[in-house]
């Protein structure tokens, strides 16, 4: 079953995402648990998005799959003014409940970017609230809540040559009382 979710994710992906796109991420991303012995979990995500040319409404779609967890939706985004946009959208996770929402707000202004992503469904509620500065051409700081991962400082080194993004954020989880270890690699379409 789960071979068959990730083949649907991954096709309904780069289908969606080959129509008009405007911003596409392919990300591998690793969290670590510092305070359980072999702790650590691979995860795969995509982001699609897409607008015509001086368009307020757009369509986006994301989905991700770990070897415990999967989940997909799309929606619609709205961008009411150039450096901010907000999405709505709905779709599936791999729960007995298995309906889920999303909510997200983008603020990207040429030195900063601030999103606020909110997701609810059978499985409970999630956040991942970022603020990341940009120290020059290659290189962002900031600080990340997510949920489930913890709380703490996010560094983002783009390569020059390759729209790659390498991600490090040491994080502490108040939840779960444990340091944690986020690193991503993200190719940028």
């Amino acid at each position: 079953m789960s071979k068959i979710l990730i083949g649907l994710i991954l096709i309904s992906a780069f289908s969606f995402s080959a129509k008009a796109q405007s911003f596409t991420t392919i990300e591998l991303e690793n969290l670590s648990n510092f305070t359980k012995e072999d702790y650590g979990q691979l995860q795969f995500n995509i982001y699609a998005n897409t607008f015509k040319p001086d368009a307020k409404f757009g369509f986006y779609y994301f989905a991700l799959v770990n070897q415990y967890w999967a989940q997909a939706y799309a929606g619609v985004v709205y961008k009411p003014i150039d450096w901010m946009s907000i999405s709505l959208g709905a779709g599936l996770e791999t729960n007995d409940d298995p309906y889920r929402f999303n909510l997200s707000m983008l603020i990207f202004q040429p030195k900063f970017i601030f999103i606020q992503i909110y997701e609810y469904g059978g499985s409970g509620f999630w956040y991942n609230i970022q603020f990341n500065y940009k120290l020059n051409s290659q290189n962002n700081l900031g600080v990340i809540g997510e949920r489930y991962y913890g709380i703490g400082i996010n560094y983002e080194h783009t390569l020059k040559s390759i729209p790659i993004r390498f991600t490090i954020a040491p994080l502490f989880d108040y939840e779960s009382e444990s340091f944690k270890l986020k690193l991503a690699l993200r190719y940028i379409l």
